[in-house]
């Protein structure tokens, strides 16, 4: 029986003597980021005085209705917009196209925004937003350039991608 003890311990000994102290690997390395993240503001919208919902314009719509053909390369993913009506006109054309729903999520939280998004391991994300939104979102995904959102400027699809755990940003446009 003590013969099988030692044996027990010598081989316990070994297997922890062999092994390295340190990990090969830290928790970062296993990190997932989605594919890329595409942010646009909402497109144009009414201007109705004592409106704080308006549905977009005529102008907006088509705008919403070149986000899939801007978007026509891109693996079909999640669709997330805010509570308001001229985010989600913004995306229900992408939405239908890719047949995915538009997931609400509102612009109050956006560190649920950035946590949501950031659970789509290797998926595409889309969020609509607001030009006083989407600036703020973009630094929280870690990107260090300063971004501003006139109030007359629309169309820019600003895509974060991922390389070894850092992100970068680019941006196209959307429509006319």
């Amino acid at each position: 029986m003590n013969k099988l003890k030692f044996i027990l311990l010598s081989i316990f000994l070994f297997v922890i003597g062999c092994s390295s102290s340190k990990p090969t690997n830290t928790f970062e390395d296993f990190r997932c980021y989605p594919k890329a993240v595409y942010l646009i503001r909402h497109a144009e919208k009414m201007i109705i005085e004592g409106e704080k919902n308006p549905e977009l314009t005529r102008v907006g719509i088509n705008r919403a209705e070149a986000l899939p053909g801007a978007l026509a390369d891109v693996m079909p993913g999640f669709i997330y917009s805010s509570e308001y009506t001229r985010t989600q006109q913004t995306v229900a054309p992408l939405s239908k196209a890719w047949g995915r729903d538009i997931s609400i999520k509102t612009a109050q939280e956006p560190q649920l925004q950035i946590e949501v998004a950031l659970s789509h391991c290797d998926q595409n994300v889309v969020i609509a937003g607001h030009s006083n939104t989407i600036p703020h979102l973009i630094s929280l995904f870690g990107i260090q350039d300063e971004i501003s959102i006139e109030d007359n400027q629309y169309g820019d699809l600003f895509i974060i991608q991922w390389q070894k755990g850092n992100p970068s940003l680019s941006i196209e446009h959307v429509g006319e």
